[in-house]
Order: C-alpha cells, then sequence, then structure tokens
C-alpha cells in the first residue's frame, strides 16, 4: 500500500511514464479496495497533488481523484514491439500548423504515410474539448486543411491531429 511519504516516489515514478509516453500506453491503478481503473496515456493531459489528492486530467476535461493512500499499485503496459511499431508511426507523419500565432483560420499541412482516418480537435488549457473537426478518409501523402478558429477567444490551446494508431499535439495561440 502507498503511504503518504511514499507521494514522492509516485510523482517520480508518473512523471518518469510521461517523460517516456510512447514506451507506456495504458496506467493501470489498482486500488486497496480491490477496484481498478486504467487509462490510456494519450488521453491524460496531466497529472497534479493537491496535499494527498492525485488528479487525473485527461484531454477530454474530466478529471479523476484519489487519495494517495487508496492506491495498492499501478502498473503500465511496456510493450517493445507496440513501442516500435507506435514510434515508426509518430515518425513518419508530418504536421505543420500555421501560422502560430494565430488571428482566424488555423492551417494545417499534413503528410500520411497510409491511408488513415482523420480528425481534428482543439483543447483549451484545462483540457475541454472546443473544436472537432471529422476530415474522414485521407489516402496516403499530402493533405492541407483548415479550422476556423475566429470564435475562440484569445489565448492558449492544444491542436490534435489523430488517426486510427497515431495522434500529434501541437501547441497554438490564438492572438
Amino acid at each position: 500500500m502507498i503511504k503518504n511519504k511514499s507521494k514522492p516516489i509516485v510523482l517520480l515514478l508518473i512523471t518518469l511514464l510521461f517523460s517516456i509516453g510512447l514506451s507506456a500506453q495504458s496506467v493501470f491503478f489498482n486500488y486497496a479496495d480491490g477496484s481498478n481503473a486504467s487509462y490510456n496515456l494519450e488521453d491524460v493531459r496531466k497529472i497534479t497533488f493537491d496535499l494527498d489528492l492525485m488528479n487525473l486530467h485527461l484531454f477530454d476535461g474530466s478529471v479523476y481523484a484519489w487519495n494517495v493512500s487508496t492506491i495498492g499499485y499501478y502498473d503500465f503496459n511496456d510493450n517493445p514491439a507496440a513501442i516500435t511499431e507506435l514510434l515508426n508511426n509518430a515518425n513518419s507523419w508530418e504536421v505543420i500548423v500555421f501560422p502560430n500565432p494565430i488571428n482566424t483560420d488555423l492551417q494545417i499541412h499534413y503528410v500520411l504515410p497510409e491511408k488513415d482516418q482523420i480528425i481534428f480537435t482543439v483543447y483549451d488549457l484545462q483540457g475541454k474539448l472546443l473544436i472537432t473537426l471529422n476530415a474522414g478518409n485521407r489516402v496516403k501523402g499530402k493533405h492541407q486543411e483548415s479550422i476556423d478558429m475566429s470564435n475562440l477567444p484569445v489565448g492558449q490551446y492544444v491542436f490534435r491531429i489523430s488517426g486510427q494508431k497515431n495522434t500529434i499535439s501541437k501547441q497554438v495561440i490564438k492572438q
């Protein structure tokens, strides 16, 4: 069982998971009461601590909180074959967003190494989903899209382009 004095160790291990985020696809929490939960790391925006509470913030705006002492142990999926495939896929995508900072429309130029189902999303820094654009099936090769962000207030946002096997996030500033 993780005790309060172990919180720095938990924080260090979770930070390590995120710093090597591509090598851990899911994190699994097993609680002292026998229940459990798992989360895909690509859905996790950040983890924060408030005294003895661990807060898991997801990109969809959800926040899950636990008392650190209720976490019996945790584990993560670390499949080397999947990691190699994930890294190869991620490195084969080319994504450019401009202008940045923007005033109205965000231009996206991207190159796909293979046919894929593409979705664009924009989140605020609290993880709230603001824009979703389903671009549909796209063939291998170069593509260009535009997202109207004129209705969003001035600030910082996270733009995500997602396919069936890959997601790339970019920070965008609106003037």
